[in-house]
């Protein structure tokens, strides 16, 4: 099966009919599938890093790993990704769930013995509350994930344990929205009786992990909950994240077993496997992450398409790839490289800024700041987070051979992204990850207008049209079609300007059991079925 069509697929052939399960078994499955070696061991700390501080604990308002690491795991979603199969998806805290003919309706009827942190039940109460926080914020709450739950109308709870979503449409992607690892149950009562604000600092779930200490610039840690809902799990003592801002000094922790899986580069890859024959096992597959640059809209010259489209032709994106990416990374558009919906790399060579003369693109972009009154270029200013790497320096150097001048502000990844969610920059690279690899979810949160991680504020209305268009497109045929025709024209109003697409390859130790990274990075993350062989 293509990625791509998994979200359609999941709707509409398993999802009009009773869906049954009780969430991953208690006894792991290894990651191939086959019988696991040996009995699972109980306690370790599992050991990971982090690049910076999460922004804050707040799944439902934040979008960067520094804190999704270490926070989904205290919370269950209604339904999850299965661990050892990024394809599938599985129950957590719903037993099982039933789609209407007319998959204008959906009903998960909940587990009876869930209860939070602090000892009081989980209830269909607590699902609505958390859907509609997410869906409808309260005042000074941002929430990235709002536009993924649009086509959800009413939600009701006709008992404790059952919850019924009604859409205004068949949506193909609500399935996998609802299993990403943002999608964390919170306490209604809890929130109310502290403030929205507290779940900034505090985490109060469901899950098979909870808070145990965070100590800023230096570590955030998860401990074992004694008395979680699945009998068995989790069989860890804990998890540790440790903040290492330094990238070599991540690697030499990677390297010397401080930390026990690392995000390796292609040469570190290589070198690993043969430094480390036996010890390690290195992870490769597609990731749905990519490199990108944001233009502020709000501020001259950035709202003129030509000022953007230049800006894309002086890109050398192939450049970058080889590089900057030791040649890991795959040219695309908004959409992730080889899944169904994605433009070939052939039509994107129509598109500016993809053509493989990169003379000639960049003649384009003299031409285009020229005509938009910069015939000399301009000076400007930009942010680059300290977690980006060489991003922002690639940028600085691409624009200047345009006659583009911008200085570089370094800026924590925290306080970036409250800069970028602001607006309050003129241009902005980023490296995103995406937890599911679907045109409605990533446009939902990415490319609409006033979607929240359109932070260069990009408002087209065709785009919009265009969205709705394929979104309620039944025919996958059909939806495609569709699809390419709304890329097509996204790219050319250049909402972000995409540098290129990541490949993932992950060290592990080999004492790391049952733990398979998944292609959105963001679904994994709960911990419960990992043991340690040590």
């Amino acid at each position: 099966m293509r990625r791509g069509t998994l979200g359609l697929l999941l709707f509409w052939v398993l999802g009009l009919s009773v869906v049954l399960g009780c969430g991953p078994a208690a006894r792991p499955q290894p990651q191939d599938g086959g019988p696991a070696p040996g009995q699972p061991k109980y306690g370790g700390i599992f050991r990971l890093e982090r690049p910076g501080d999460p922004p804050s604990f707040d799944l439902h308002q934040e979008s960067v790993t520094n804190m999704q690491q270490a926070t989904w795991a205290a919370y269950n979603n209604l339904i999850m990704y299965h661990p050892h199969d990024p394809s599938k998806i599985v129950p957590d805290a719903a037993a099982r769930w039933e789609v209407s003919k007319d998959g204008k309706e959906v009903t998960f009827f909940l587990h009876k013995s869930i209860r939070f942190h602090d000892g009081t039940p989980m209830t269909a109460a607590d699902v609505k509350f958390s859907l509609e926080r997410m869906k409808n914020p309260p005042r000074g709450m941002r929430s990235p994930r709002k536009e993924q739950l649009d086509p959800i109308t009413r939600i009701e709870t006709p008992d404790d344990y059952t919850v019924k979503l009604a859409l205004n449409r068949p949506y193909a992607a609500l399935m996998p929205v609802l299993a990403q690892g943002w999608m964390g149950i919170y306490s209604k009562a809890y929130v109310e009786a502290k403030g929205h604000e507290a779940m900034k600092k505090e985490m109060m779930g469901t899950g098979a992990f909870r808070f145990k200490e965070y100590l800023p610039g230096v570590s955030v840690e998860i401990q074992k909950n004694p008395d979680y809902w699945q009998p068995g799990l989790p069989y860890l003592d804990g998890v540790m994240i440790f903040i290492i801002p330094d990238a070599g000094t991540r690697l030499a922790a990677f390297r010397s077993g401080q930390v026990d899986l690392y995000g390796l580069s292609v040469t570190d890859a290589e070198e690993m496997e043969r430094s480390l024959a036996g010890q390690i096992a290195v992870h490769r597959g597609p990731s749905i992450a990519w490199q990108s640059i944001h233009l502020n809209v709000l501020r001259s010259p950035f709202n003129d398409l030509r000022v953007r489209q230049a800006i894309s032709l002086a890109m050398d994106r192939r450049s970058y790839i080889q590089a900057i990416q030791q040649g890991g990374g795959i040219l695309g558009g908004y959409l992730m490289p080889g899944s169904s919906f994605a433009l070939p790399e052939a039509e994107l060579a129509k598109l500016p800024g993809y053509g493989p003369d990169v003379e000639a693109n960049r003649r384009e972009a003299r031409r285009l700041l020229a005509e938009a009154g910069f015939p000399n270029g301009f000076k400007t200013t930009m942010l680059n987070l300290s977690t980006s790497g060489d991003l922002g320096i690639y940028v600085q150097d691409q624009l200047k051979r345009v006659g583009i001048e911008t200085p570089i502000t370094l800026v924590p990844q925290g306080p970036g992204y409250d800069l970028a969610t602001a607006h309050d920059f003129d241009i902005l690279p980023w490296g995103f990850a995406a937890a599911i690899d679907d045109v409605d979810a990533l446009y939902a949160e990415h490319y609409l207008c006033g979607t929240a991680r359109n932070y260069g504020a990009v408002c087209d209305e065709k785009v919009g049209e265009l969205f709705m268009a394929q979104s309620s497109a039944v025919d996958f045929e059909q939806r495609k079609k569709l699809v390419g025709e709304l890329e097509r024209y996204a790219l050319s109003q250049v909402i972000k300007i995409t540098l290129s697409w990541s490949e993932s390859r992950t060290g592990i130790w080999n004492y790391v059991k049952d733990y398979l990274p998944h292609p959105g990075g963001r679904n994994e993350r709960h911990y419960k079925q990992v043991w340690l062989d040590k």
